[in-house]
């Protein structure tokens, strides 16, 4: 047997989704299962940052191979297009190549439909399974509208019927998929899993400055509720009488809601107490982590935060720093509120104020419950406790 992860995503240098490729690619491997990442197209945008370069390599131990000779994208919209066809082709004629009979194709794609299907005819053909990650409800990312319902369900009742597999990051997620597969389709919960050794080899160090709270993800409100961490901050400094910083990545005018940053900062005269950072590599997310005296999660009440599970806990957890969550999704099903993180109420601005007030005054107490949501952490989330898991669902497939 082997493994094809075919994905879209910047791979080996990207976000969250490309973190979670890489777990699942080394759980795979260490369990003894030959893995190849697949990106199907080019990934780099034209005149920006290039962090991916390299069409053929090996990291972290996992293969990888981008079908097209280059990595970036051209500027030209017209030639974009013309060249993202032929790199559909060259990815169509590399699968039908070089996946076997009893391979798995492992699809790390929420889009776009039609090519996730013919991906999948060519896997069926040869006598593959085909499997797939669900990590978000499919179209939650952008407005709800009569669109993106559409789309969901063509999604739902198109693809799914026809999967040997489906590796959910939640059980909201996987109560879901099994409503829209055939009986024979295996599912396995898999939450999300983080590199233990690297993040949880931090030994957290007394910070001498400033003490921050640290944020290692979006600038968005549907998403990281973004706007009610800046109110909640503000408030509690007020109260609090110490210094603190809050210190985030991104930039303010990245950010979908930009203005209403700055009446924030404004308003609770945070000019000097936020830090943005623009965008880190995992290093520079480490040295952030080992000395934050808090992490936040301010999922607000969507569906995208229903459904999912956010990658960057299992940093935030393994590094040993408190998480103060919401209790909404996934994440409230692996911690429990004053043991391994504090939980309150989501979408309450004063709730989360008096939380982080809570934190910077109970220091002994904050440092407990990050060493237990560590501990947490190394027990439930670390890929490597996953291996075993993962190839023996993939044994399963067909049976």
């Amino acid at each position: 047997m082997k493994v094809f992860i075919v994905t879209g995503e910047p791979f080996p240098n990207g976000m969250a989704a490309v973190s979670r490729i890489k777990c699942y690619a080394r759980a795979i491997i260490e369990g003894g299962v030959e893995c190849e990442v697949v990106v199907y197209r080019r990934t780099e945008i034209s005149k920006s940052k290039v962090l991916n370069t390299e069409v053929n390599g090996v990291d972290s131990g996992i293969p990888y191979h981008y079908v097209s000779s280059k990595t970036i994208r051209d500027a030209n919209r017209y030639i974009r297009f013309m060249r993202d066809k032929l790199d559909l082709n060259r990815a169509y004629k590399y699968l039908r190549l070089n996946i076997k009979r009893g391979d798995v194709l492992f699809l790390f794609m929420a889009r776009p439909i039609e090519t996730m299907m013919m991906f999948m005819k060519i896997a069926n053909q040869n006598g593959a399974f085909c499997v797939r990650d669900l990590c978000e409800l499919p179209y939650v990312t952008g407005v709800e509208n009569e669109k993106t319902i559409f789309l969901r369900r063509a999604i739902l009742g198109t693809q799914f019927p026809h999967l040997d597999g489906i590796m959910s990051i939640s059980s909201a997620l996987m109560n879901l998929a099994k409503t829209y597969t055939q009986p024979s389709c295996k599912h396995l919960l898999v939450p999300i899993m983080v590199d233990y050794d690297y993040y949880g080899a931090i030994t957290k160090r007394k910070n001498n400055s400033v003490p921050y709270i640290f944020h290692a993800g979006t600038l968005s409100q549907q998403k990281d509720g973004i706007l009610g961490m800046i109110e909640a901050f503000g408030i509690a400094k007020q109260k609090l009488g110490m210094p603190i910083k809050y210190i985030l990545t991104g930039a303010v005018s990245q950010s979908s809601h930009p203005d209403e940053l700055r009446d924030l900062i404004s308003r609770y005269d945070l000019e000097d107490s936020l830090e943005f950072v623009g965008h880190l590599n995992r290093a520079q997310i480490k040295k952030y982590l080992n000395e934050a005296s808090l992490v936040i999660s301010n999922r607000p009440k969507s569906k995208q935060d229903y459904y999912g599970f956010s990658t960057k806990l299992g940093e935030y957890l393994a590094s040993g720093t408190p998480l103060l969550l919401t209790n909404w999704g996934e994440a409230v099903n692996w911690l429990e509120n004053g043991k391994s993180a504090y939980v309150t109420e989501p979408e309450n601005t004063l709730a989360l104020a008096n939380a982080i007030i809570h934190v910077f005054s109970n220091p002994e107490e904050s440092r407990r419950i990050g060493a237990a949501g560590k501990d947490v952490c190394r027990k439930c989330f670390d890929y490597h406790n996953w291996s075993k898991p993962l190839v023996d669902f993939l044994n399963q497939l067909g049976y």
